[in-house]
């Protein structure tokens, strides 16, 4: 009887000891996922922008941080470049961009700088045309994830009367499967312009610099005024020799309206350059 007696005190002790050892992980769990979710540790701000310019048409994208520091954050990005596709019948390729790096702030966060490294999928730098049929469709069908990488940063300023921002962006092709061409094609016609039945079917691999630079003054804490200067062109452009050119080269002024529950509008517009028209881009932003 005694041994029962004690034996029934072990189990029931081992199983409070389990239970409490149950217990204690489910605090420990509980209290590193809240300590991931508390915003007053780690505050989170995160962006969504609408926009759309006279040369990547509608491109919105969703951006934002994540607190690990008072000055330092997770920064993180995406941008759906949706007038930028791939050739073919069956596969769209819409252009589709992910960055992640680090926000740094100074001087009471009126200076914010944010080094990223991104990623493009699509069709675009390494894989517009190829010879990649798909039950004898276009030629210039090809899905490609990782189609190149963007290391970038963004540097932004904004005090009581003065605010600007400077973006600066490498387009790296990471394959090559646009082949190095250059030749004419059976018909005489240059794969520089030509989309797709080149004698290779191929036309080449693109890099980009993309960036661009604006200042203004604020009137007062809804109106802003400024000037606005962006870049586009390609680096490498293997489809022809000598085919790198600038895009565009866009200047000219911008208006600003910010808005009560993190809201602002942006309209700019002014001239191109590079071929002698004018350009526009309009920006809504909502910050949560």
């Amino acid at each position: 009887m005694f041994m029962q007696r004690h034996a029934q005190k072990w189990v029931s002790g081992v199983v409070m000891a389990a239970g409490l050892m149950m217990t204690s992980t489910g605090q420990v769990q509980a209290g590193i996922t809240d300590d991931l979710m508390d915003t007053t540790k780690h505050p989170v701000s995160v962006t969504t922008a609408m926009q759309a310019d006279s040369f990547f048409g509608f491109n919105p994208s969703v951006y934002g941080t994540y607190g690990l520091t008072k000055d330092i954050a997770l920064a993180f990005s995406t941008t759906y470049w949706t007038n930028i596709s791939g050739q073919g019948v069956h596969d769209a390729n819409p252009w589709l961009e992910l960055d992640l790096g680090l926000n740094f702030t100074f001087f009471d966060k009126r200076l914010s700088v944010t080094p990223m490294l991104g990623t493009v999928h699509g069709s675009l730098l390494s894989s517009r045309g190829g010879s990649f049929p798909k039950g004898g469709g276009s030629r210039n069908e090809r899905t490609t994830a990782f189609d190149g990488w963007v290391p970038n940063i963004i540097v932004n300023y904004m005090d009581d009367r003065f605010e600007g921002e400077f973006y600066m962006g490498y387009y790296k092709a990471g394959r090559n499967e646009g082949g190095n061409v250059g030749s004419a094609n059976q018909t005489g016609q240059n794969c520089v312009s030509d989309f797709g039945d080149c004698a290779s079917g191929r036309r080449g691999t693109w890099d980009f610099l993309h960036w661009w630079a604006n200042a203004g003054y604020r009137f007062n804490s809804m109106f802003s005024a400024g000037a606005h200067y962006e870049h586009l062109l390609s680096t490498r452009d293997n489809s022809a020799p000598g085919a790198q050119q600038d895009y565009y080269r866009w200047f000219g002024p911008y208006v600003e309206m910010k808005l009560a529950g993190g809201m602002a509008f942006r309209f700019t517009a002014g001239h191109d350059f590079s071929d002698n028209e004018d350009f526009y881009k309009l920006k809504f932003t909502k910050t949560f």
